[in-house]
């Protein structure tokens, strides 16, 4: 229909193939707001964050240390790869698709050593989850490795690609209302003791992904918020939170949530980092 009648035509659709299939160009949205225009290929191939790396295909999506110049380092081990001017020593998003990794018996060609510990054949290929250094990852291949055998793993230069962090930590603005308390997410949290800043200053406020505290009891926490998008990163989940008050809440943990629990949020006093805001 679309060739015959030679106009423009906009699909809306959850569905990642479809819009694969479908499209000669895919807008990817997520809470309202764009966050990329691309062909297929440059979508599944390029994504610009973790979310549309998570939203389009399956993929491996890891912290990683970006060592200099296409040289970057995941799961405790250094690999060449094509991207470069992101700095030394700058903390990036990696993200490698489930068919670009090369699976093969360990052999001192590995680049990753590991155990199969699921092998499910979907058909056209088997999908295997190898866990290795502590990290799952998931690999497609068209050869099939049994549970509990030893393999090796291998990935291309050109098939790692590498997006900047969208954010190191939690940040948010707040107002010191004593020595040992700040105020920010409409609540009020204890901290450590400030000495060089007046209450009643606005400040920066930082707290660690993993130094967030989630409960299943809401009543133990300081306030409460609803988890709303989850991202495994191959030995840990970062969660997305929001709170009653509509920040975003970024959480590193180990524990499995579900999209729409509600939960109750604590942050402990030592975990609160505190700045001074700079008027300009």
């Amino acid at each position: 229909m679309h060739k015959t009648l030679g106009i423009t035509f906009v699909y809306v659709t959850h569905d990642q193939e479809e819009a694969l299939t479908l499209s000669d160009t895919i807008v990817v949205m997520s809470e309202g707001k764009i966050q990329q225009i691309g062909t297929p290929v440059d979508i599944y191939n390029e994504p610009i964050n973790s979310f549309v790396a998570d939203f389009i295909g399956e993929s491996n999506i890891l912290n990683g240390t970006m060592i200099q110049d296409k040289l970057v380092r995941f799961a405790g081990v250094e690999f060449e790869c094509v991207d470069e001017g992101f700095g030394e020593n700058m903390p990036v998003d990696v993200v490698v698709r489930p068919e670009d990794w090369y699976i093969f018996p360990d052999s001192d060609a590995s680049q990753i050593s590991g155990i199969v510990t699921s092998s499910i054949f979907k058909g056209v290929h088997y999908e295997m989850v190898v866990e290795a250094n502590g990290y799952e990852f998931i690999v497609q291949d068209y050869h099939h490795f049994a549970v509990g055998e030893q393999v090796g793993l291998l990935i291309k230069p050109f098939d790692i690609h590498i997006m900047k962090k969208e954010r190191v930590c939690n940040t948010f603005e707040g107002e010191l209302t004593d020595g040992t308390h700040v105020e920010f997410l409409g609540c009020t949290f204890e901290c450590l003791p400030v000495v060089d800043i007046e209450p009643g200053t606005k400040v920066k406020v930082q707290v660690d992904f993993k130094d967030i505290i989630l409960q299943d009891n809401e009543e133990d926490g300081t306030l409460t918020g609803d988890v709303r998008f989850i991202l495994y990163k191959g030995d840990h989940y970062h969660l997305t939170v929001s709170s009653d008050w509509g920040e975003d809440i970024f959480v590193d943990t180990n524990d499995v949530w579900d999209n729409g629990d509600h939960v109750g949020i604590s942050i402990f006093p030592e975990s609160i980092k505190i700045t001074q805001i700079v008027e300009s």
